[in-house]
């Protein structure tokens, strides 16, 4: 099984990780990646681990005022 991790950019990422361009992962965005490459761009400072499991949708949050 490959566990992936997900992190959120918070600035463009530049260089090369293993023969990687990292010129296609772009700010504001959550991507799964490898262990490796995720702690990487987070120590070096392009972004942060994504806690959350999932977004909730803008009709689940709609929805839940109604109830209340």
């Amino acid at each position: 099984m490959i566990i992936h991790v997900k992190i959120r950019l918070l600035r463009q990422p530049h260089g090369f990780v293993d023969g990687i361009s990292l010129r296609r992962y772009h700010p504001g965005q959550v991507y799964e990646l490898p262990p490796s490459l995720a702690e990487y761009l987070v120590a070096e400072g392009f972004g942060f681990f994504e806690m959350r499991s999932r977004q909730r949708s803008m009709r689940e949050r709609t929805d839940r005022r109604r109830r209340e």
